[in-house]
């Protein structure tokens, strides 16, 4: 796994740019197959004058996007207790164009002027979808958002402001390289020359779980295929027909006849963690073991009338 980590505590004159116009910022941070993300910008406003700073996420291209802004109003323009007034944006830029915009009249808790305003968003480890705050201190605006693996984010702002804080943090996973089979009859024509009895296509056969801690995503079909170095690639099947099998797990030699240390590769690409083992019980029968997760699966081989 590897993390990003960008941390800029400094005075800086942010890029001025107009996101609606599809222009984005210099510098965007690549979110990948994120498993977990920390953004957080704070900014003091130089200007009296209306200003207005965001942040841009699931960044494909300069024409497709989603972003969040606040827009702090001229300075004259106060409510009845001399609160600064403000706007929050969120919109959606597709194939150039705006759409989705949807605006929010609030009130800073305190001066963004005086002390900064932030904009954050996170998503925790395990969870589906994000959160986005804004404000100053505790939020004043607080909303869902979706992050797509592969995509883009970074902040900007229209005018000059100091930077008080600039955090970008993010575990990244490292995703296994896809089969090097195109297609199922491929990969079965590999199986049926192959001359090696570990070679083989397998089917979900039992367990031995405990619910609370893990599920099985699906009743995986299999295939376990030499990797050149005494180990072995597991293949995912799909049985959609033109589906491209995918790499589910690895097999390490340990020394050990017939057992391997296991690289297992969830739902969502994350590793298993260490301590899974593999091994080929028989001729017919392989197993899995993730005992941090009191879990073994087992897979038989599969004959013609599965």
């Amino acid at each position: 796994m590897r993390r990003l980590l960008l941390s800029c505590l400094l005075v800086a004159i942010a890029s001025v740019i107009a996101p609606c116009s599809g222009q984005l910022p210099a510098q965007l941070h690549d979110i990948g197959n994120v498993t977990d993300l920390r953004a957080h910008w704070r900014i003091k406003p130089l200007s009296s004058a209306a200003t207005r700073w965001g942040i841009v996420w699931n960044v494909v291209d300069s024409a497709n996007y989603e972003g969040a802004e606040i827009v702090l109003l001229d300075e004259r323009y106060v409510d009845a207790f001399g609160r600064e007034s403000a706007e929050f944006h969120r919109y959606s830029v597709r194939d150039g164009a705006v759409v989705d915009d949807e605006k929010t009249d609030f009130s800073p808790s305190s001066s963004m002027r005086d002390g900064g305003g932030s904009i954050r968003v996170r998503l925790d480890a395990g969870a589906v979808v994000g959160r986005l705050d804004a404000g100053y201190g505790v939020p004043d605006i607080s909303i869902p958002v979706e992050l797509h693996s592969g995509t883009g984010m970074g902040f900007y702002c229209d005018a000059g402001c100091d930077t008080l804080r600039c955090d970008f943090e993010c575990d990244k996973v490292d995703v296994p390289e896809p089969s090097s089979f195109a297609d199922m009859g491929e990969l079965r024509a590999y199986l049926r020359a192959s001359q090696d009895v570990r070679e083989a296509e397998w089917v979900y056969y039992d367990r031995d779980t405990d619910p609370r801690r893990v599920s099985l995503g699906s009743a995986y079909r299999l295939a376990t295929v030499s990797d050149g170095s005494g180990g072995y690639d597991v293949i995912a099947i799909d049985t959609v027909a033109g589906a491209r099998p995918q790499l589910k797990a690895r097999l390490a030699a340990t020394g050990f006849i017939d057992v391997y240390d296991l690289t297992w590769y969830d739902a969502s690409g994350v590793t298993m963690g260490p301590e899974c083992s593999a091994r080929f019980e028989n001729a017919s029968l392989l197993s899995f073991s993730f005992p941090l997760y009191k879990a073994t699966l087992r897979f038989r081989r599969a004959i013609a009338t599965d």
